[in-house]
């Protein structure tokens, strides 16, 4: 039997994130408030702002324009609900609006059942578009097709449809004729036009877009500026970087620039790394791997994109590592050469600041984080920034069970990786 673990009441600190579980007990827990102290804000106050934009997991952005009004999502795995929809009129400061998603049920794993789970997998790399009205988010899920989410309001309600293929690290570009196109791929990078209702490609359409051996990686983004089509990239090669291609037309031919952005890590080195568990997989053989001390590009900025502001200004946003605290979004000022988008500025093409001047985006907003952390569970529902592990049971949870508290009812499991209905907030840095 498992030992248990029970409190009737925790505070955690922005520095003491901790995993509510309501497996490994016999009995039922009631949870009375989460208090945490104020999170990180990129807005200095005082017209410049710090990277990163979030000191928690977001990974493989995906950032969009739609008039005044500024969008992003990015990769949740098996965290349900998932595909979080964050706004923003400046850049700097984000609102959480809605979740694209609020379950992802495609099987026994993604319940956690029969032995199986999709840790680390699930939704991934989502590709965020809007046209005529309607928001799009075309998402990898691993061993599934490409998922198609759609909203006429960010704010939902939000449909998906299951497309017929899945495309490795996807990119959309709905082009000035109408017509649909998608991109993917690993190194060696595909193109094929979208059918009207977006779920398949059109026959005959599929080619080779970009070789293996031209420098393009994956974690694609596609454009169309000023007549050119723009490819934005992610790729290690010696450190990290964003490579970009361009072309006057999709059939090419394409340049390819490696000098985008590389190396910007902002002095974080690799830190402990979990190679693996026993076979078993109880917790009890777990293998880590040492720190390295070396500043090397490995945890370097990468995938990511560009967006132009109302004022013509464009500015980028990519990725790093950040160790235990997963991969933060970094706002990188755009300075455009020879027709290339180089993040950064003048004098120093290629590296971000840390702390730069806020976008012109011809609107100001005040300081915020963009989730509300505190829960004091009195409401209808659990604050935004709670996410489950897999699909949860929902007959073994309540807010109602009194009002004003949540209360998790046991569930049996052999160890944590298998406890069903965890409840967490991701980590806060720094």
């Amino acid at each position: 039997m498992c030992c248990a673990y029970s409190t009737a009441a925790i505070t955690i600190g922005v520095y003491q994130m901790r995993i509510l579980t309501s497996a490994l007990a016999l009995t039922a827990f009631a949870f009375h408030g989460i208090v945490l102290s104020q999170t990180w804000t990129a807005d200095n106050g005082n017209g410049t702002y710090t990277n990163p934009l979030f000191y928690d997991e977001f990974s493989d952005p995906d950032m969009i324009r739609v008039g005044p009004d500024f969008y992003l999502t990015g990769t949740t795995m098996h965290s349900m609900p998932g595909l979080p929809i964050l706004r923003s009129r400046d850049l700097v400061n984000w609102t959480f609006v809605a979740y694209a998603l609020d379950k992802l049920d495609l099987g026994p794993a993604f319940r956690l059942e029969d032995g199986q789970n999709v840790y680390g997998q699930g939704i991934w790399a989502p590709s965020l578009r809007y046209r005529n009205g309607t928001f799009f988010i075309f998402s990898n899920v691993n061993r599934q097709t490409t998922q198609l989410f759609r909203a006429t309001n960010p704010a939902g309600p939000w449909t998906c449809t299951p497309m017929k293929k899945s495309f490795h690290d996807l990119s959309v570009l709905f082009d000035d004729d109408g017509k649909a196109w998608v991109v993917w791929g690993y190194r060696g990078i595909r193109i094929a036009q979208l059918s009207d209702d977006l779920i398949d490609t059109v026959p005959g359409t599929e080619r080779k877009l970009i070789g293996p051996t031209a420098g393009m990686g994956e974690g694609l983004h596609l454009y169309k500026i000023k007549g050119k089509y723009v490819l934005t990239s992610a790729w290690y090669m010696d450190e990290m970087r964003m490579p970009v291609a361009r072309a006057d037309s999709l059939e090419g031919p394409w340049e390819v620039n490696q000098d985008i952005s590389r190396g910007e890590d902002f002095g974080v080195v690799q830190g402990y790394r979990l190679a693996g568990r026993g076979a078993t997989g109880t917790g009890s053989g777990f293998k880590v791997t040492e720190p390295n001390p070396v500043v090397h590009g490995r945890l370097a900025m990468h995938q990511g994109g560009i967006v132009d502001t109302p004022t013509d200004e464009w500015w980028g946003f990519s990725m790093l590592d950040s160790n235990s605290i997963g991969r933060l979004i970094a706002l990188s000022p755009v300075t455009w050469v020879d027709g290339w988008p180089y993040f950064g500025l003048p004098g120093n093409l290629g590296r971000t600041p840390r702390i730069w001047v806020k976008p012109n985006t011809g609107a100001t907003d005040s300081p915020h984080a963009p989730y509300r952390r505190d829960d004091n569970f009195s409401g209808p529902a659990l604050e935004h920034v709670w996410q489950w592990n897999h699909v949860p049971v929902d007959g073994k949870w309540s807010l109602t069970e009194p009002t004003g508290f949540l209360r998790l009812h046991s569930l049996p499991a052999e160890n944590l990786w298998a406890a069903r209905n965890t409840l967490t907030q991701r980590a806060v840095g720094p």
